[in-house]
């Protein structure tokens, strides 16, 4: 099951439903897609990473006092 070479949202769309219906988990099939996008030249950026908070239990009890 390749992926079709494109940066169109019509082909990344496709390329993402194709995915799907293999059985990879939709956030899989988005970035392989967007991926593919990336490489076909499309000026998608990159997602940005989510920052941890840290230990979050020290704050809550920092906030009772």
């Amino acid at each position: 099951m390749p992926l079709h070479k494109g940066k169109s949202k019509k082909v990344i769309g496709e390329n993402i439903g194709e995915m799907e219906a293999a059985g990879h988990p939709k956030k899989v099939a988005i970035a392989a897609s967007l991926n593919e996008a990336r490489k076909s030249g499309a000026k998608i950026p990159k997602g940005k990473a989510k920052k941890s908070e840290g230990n979050t239990n020290s704050k809550r009890y920092s906030e009772r006092g």
